[in-house]
């Protein structure tokens, strides 16, 4: 029995409800909040709206680090993305796609390992009479910031490249050098779309406190934080969060046209080199750097904090130590999963259409900073009512939802878009209603990217600080909160043991997760005509 039209738009609405509920729903809140202070006479909204004096100063100090991370990002993804590109035979033609799986590493991380490294460095100047050096300030931030978004900046560029058209850049290597004719044409057509990941760059930098934090730097988005724990008031805060929004949602309105438009079938067999570019030697060195450099981002955490955790017994021990919050923090994960992939699920059919307003709705969560869906969440569940929930696990698995869900769907979006027309319109002809299409054809194909696009949500729901933090009720912190306030606290070889474990889990889930995309693209390819 076929659905009526009427049955098949109530279904999609309901299909599409817990999406604004769950993820827009803190966001909504602060505005309902926002417009009863308003109706009630505040008078002070508009001195917290136009940043002024001190304020000010901060936000376009924040802006200028961030852009100042999003520049170094952008170089060093060019530099570090044109050696990649080369990389079109056997095992290295997959290998170099783990660029993702160090990403979601969380900064505070990489705070850690250069912070070590540098010391042991300054330790080693001293010793032979050298100046010694200091990691802190401004430039620390820009650095271990830059480092921390490397992959994702050089991943992006990286797949800029791939999608320009072969024919193309054979065509510019027969007239020029392969330097003039990658200045003069791949660059060029690649620019959308590493402007693109510098924009993501650049609103991660914008947003993120912890790193400038752990530096003694104050930022914009510690702002926010800080005006609402002192005055707990939800509207005074998302006042004073406006202006960093009005940047972030121009940031991501600038980089969601290239995402919308990024081919996503490039045809990796078709395009081996015959013969790889050939760069001048001044372009290899630099190449060279950038490489070393990525290289560091990786090595640099992973052996400092070995190195300051000491023995294998010190690590266990430091671990059992932690075992609540480990507990704790993976229930969060598999909540967090177990709901976030059927609401992003029929979003991502959505944004199919790229003239859908639905692309603007999976953007616009990305665009908030994290400690203001944490202030929203504490909005819409500080009442009498539902303190049950309030004061559960649930609210770190509610603000993990909210921030990573829109991620979510845009991976499953990505993998929609791979699936052969064909056999969905042959679907449609011959199964008998929509669900026997969905169980039968459309979940089999899709299984082995959702199980990636879940291993992804599982490492960056471990890594969540920012909403955690003010969302946690008390007795139930997660191992990032541990490890972040153990960061202040100065006990350096718990942190690097419990930074160490937290390092090997990503890595290990984001590996899993890459490999059942990997495998799953693969597949998908072979079954292309």
């Amino acid at each position: 029995m076929k659905a009526t039209p009427v049955l098949k738009s109530l279904l999609r609405g309901i299909a599409y409800l817990p999406f604004l509920l769950l993820v827009l729903g803190p966001m909504l809140a602060l505005l309902l909040d926002f417009g009863d202070s308003i109706l009630v006479g505040g008078s002070d909204w508009m001195t917290l709206l136009l940043p002024q004096g001190r304020r000010l100063t901060l936000l376009l100090r924040s802006i200028g680090l961030a852009l100042a991370v999003a520049v170094g990002g952008i170089l060093l993804s060019i530099l570090a993305g044109t050696a990649l590109w080369r990389w079109r035979r056997g095992p290295a033609s997959f290998l170099r796609w783990f660029l993702f799986v160090l990403t979601p590493i969380p900064p505070y991380l990489h705070a850690l390992g250069w912070s070590s490294f540098i010391l042991e460095i300054s330790t080693l100047l001293a010793s032979w009479g050298f100046p010694s050096i200091m990691l802190r300030g401004w430039v620390a931030s820009w650095w271990v910031q830059m480092m921390a978004l490397a992959p994702l900046a050089i991943g992006v560029t990286l797949i800029g490249f791939e999608s320009i058209d072969p024919g193309l850049v054979e065509a510019a290597r027969m007239q020029r050098p392969d330097l003039d004719g990658f200045l003069k044409i791949t660059l060029p057509l690649a620019v959308p779309i590493i402007l693109a990941g510098g924009s993501f760059v650049f609103l991660l930098s914008l947003i993120d406190y912890s790193v400038p934090s752990l530096f003694q730097v104050s930022t914009y988005s510690l702002e926010i934080f800080a005006e609402f724990s002192s005055s707990n008031q939800p509207t005074r805060a998302f006042l004073l969060a406006l202006p960093l929004l009005l940047i972030t949602l121009a940031t991501i309105s600038f980089s969601q046209r290239a995402l919308r438009n990024t081919p996503m079938q490039p045809p990796w067999k078709s395009r081996l080199w015959e013969t790889p570019p050939r760069w001048s030697n001044g372009f290899r060195i630099l190449q060279s750097i950038a490489m070393i450099l990525l290289l560091s981002q990786i090595l640099v955490p992973l052996i400092s904090q070995a190195l300051l955790a000491g023995p294998l017994e010190n690590i266990i021990s430091t671990v059992q130590a932690a075992h609540a919050e480990i507990i704790s923090t993976c229930w969060i994960a598999l909540f967090t999963i177990l709901i976030a992939l059927p609401i992003a699920l029929p979003i991502a059919q959505k944004l199919l259409d790229k003239r859908s307003i639905w692309w603007g709705l999976v953007t616009l969560p990305l665009a908030i900073p994290s400690p203001l869906i944490g202030i929203g969440l504490i909005n819409i569940w500080n009442h009498a009512s539902t303190q049950n929930i309030y004061t559960s696990f649930f609210m770190p698995v509610f603000a993990a939802i909210a921030r990573f869900t829109p991620l979510a769907a845009i991976l499953l979006f990505t993998q929609l878009r791979r699936i052969d027309p064909i056999l969905l319109d042959a679907a449609r002809l011959l199964q008998k209603n929509a669900l026997q299409s969905w169980l039968q054809i459309r979940l089999p194909l899709l299984i082995p990217g959702m199980l990636g696009t879940a291993g992804i949500l599982f490492v960056l729901t471990t890594g969540e600080l920012g909403a955690a933090l003010l969302v946690a009720p008390p007795g139930q912190a997660t191992l990032t909160m541990r490890i972040f306030n153990f960061l202040h606290y100065g006990a350096s070889n718990t942190v690097a043991g419990l930074g160490l474990t937290m390092t090997v889990a990503v890595l290990l889930f984001g590996s899993m997760a890459a490999c059942a995309l990997a495998g799953w693209f693969l597949l998908s390819a072979r079954r292309a005509p």
